[in-house]
């Protein structure tokens, strides 16, 4: 599927040559180099790493690293095709101005993450994920992969593309969130519950990490929705199913609660999608919200039937369930205009 649409912001004055759609996959492919990396390293950090021995030089450092060194190196051969005498600046193809931030931001965050390892040590658990220098690379992540994306906005190519780069953004925030998203913690569903013992402190960021990895889930899904209004079948399942996945495999933790419900929870919104007609607000609010409820239904019975009894109050289980709908329905209200109407697909 091949999208066109206008030019935006400064691009739509550019003269410098756009990036190619081989282009954009290449940086595509050392996105997901990248991000495998980040995942790679993240699970070692919690399974492999030994503190006591281990420093920055590591193998998982080093697929992480080699997969930034090989975006960089890309997007610099890109400026190096498009070199001319009118600066620097008209060298950068439309969409990648962020990504050369985000390069910069990461290789300053890079060597200062070699200095934190070898002052304080390396990190295995939420230290990993709020290190100053770990956020410049999320920041600096953020940025370059999301180059593909700001491309494509500004000169079309296949839909799949800013899908895929979404999909990418979406697995940085699960990451750097994982230590509050149930999706990679379904042992949570499982714990006693006795206030006297401070259970109601687990339940509570339990209810907490369903608020959050459903805003995360809701607002990618929004951004693509706002931009491509017909997206292809399946695009919300994928926005879906692979951050779960991944932060579950990241965990060492329940995988299958975290594939079921991300699956079926962006099946659902899919079907949904393509069945209702109406505003965008009502259509996108009501797949949305149904493919949250599924979602996170799901989890909670895989959880039960495989692993552990869920053994939380239902008030509790039941309540974040619902909780997620609400939260769906309430940032589409405030992202959607109501007045542009949907047809139904089928």
């Amino acid at each position: 599927m091949t999208i066109t649409i206008d030019p935006v912001g400064t691009a739509a004055t550019a003269t410098e040559p756009p990036a190619t759609s081989t282009d954009n996959l290449v940086t595509l492919i050392g996105g997901i180099w990248l991000t495998a990396g980040l995942f790679i390293d993240g699970y070692a950090h919690s399974n492999i790493i030994d503190t006591e021995t281990e420093d920055f030089f590591t193998p998982w450092h080093g697929l992480f690293y080699s997969g930034f060194a090989f975006t960089a190196g890309w997007v610099g051969f890109l400026m190096y095709q498009r070199r001319n005498p009118n600066g620097i600046r008209t060298w950068i193809p439309p969409g990648y101005g962020w990504a050369v931030v985000g390069v910069i931001a990461f290789g300053i965050g890079g060597i200062g993450d070699g200095i934190w390892h070898t002052k304080f040590g390396i990190e295995v658990g939420i230290d990993a994920l709020l290190s100053p220098t770990h956020l410049l690379l999320l920041y600096g992540l953020i940025l370059l992969l999301a180059a593909p994306l700001q491309a494509v906005l500004r000169t079309g190519g296949s839909v799949w593309m800013p899908i895929t780069s979404v999909t990418i953004l979406a697995l940085l925030a699960a990451f750097f969130t994982s230590f509050i998203r149930p999706f990679g913690k379904g042992w949570a569903l499982g714990i006693g519950f006795d206030p006297r013992r401070g259970d109601d402190i687990w339940a509570s960021w339990m209810v907490g990490g369903v608020i959050i990895a459903t805003t995360i889930m809701c607002v990618s899904a929004l951004y693509l929705l706002q931009r491509f209004p017909e997206l292809p079948f399946g695009a919300v399942t994928v926005l879906w199913l692979i951050p779960a996945t991944f932060e579950a495999i990241a965990l060492s933790s329940t995988i299958e609660p975290a594939i079921v419900g991300g699956l079926l929870g962006g099946l659902t919104a899919d079907v949904v999608l393509r069945q209702l007609s109406g505003t965008r607000r009502f259509v996108y609010g009501a797949a949305l919200s149904i493919g949250s409820v599924v979602a996170w239904s799901a989890w909670t019975l895989t959880q039960h039937l495989i692993n552990d009894p869920v053994a939380v109050p239902a008030e509790v289980w039941t309540g974040q369930i619902v909780l997620s709908a609400f939260v769906a329905l309430g940032i589409t209200m405030l992202a959607i205009q109501p007045s542009t109407q949907l047809q139904p697909e089928h």
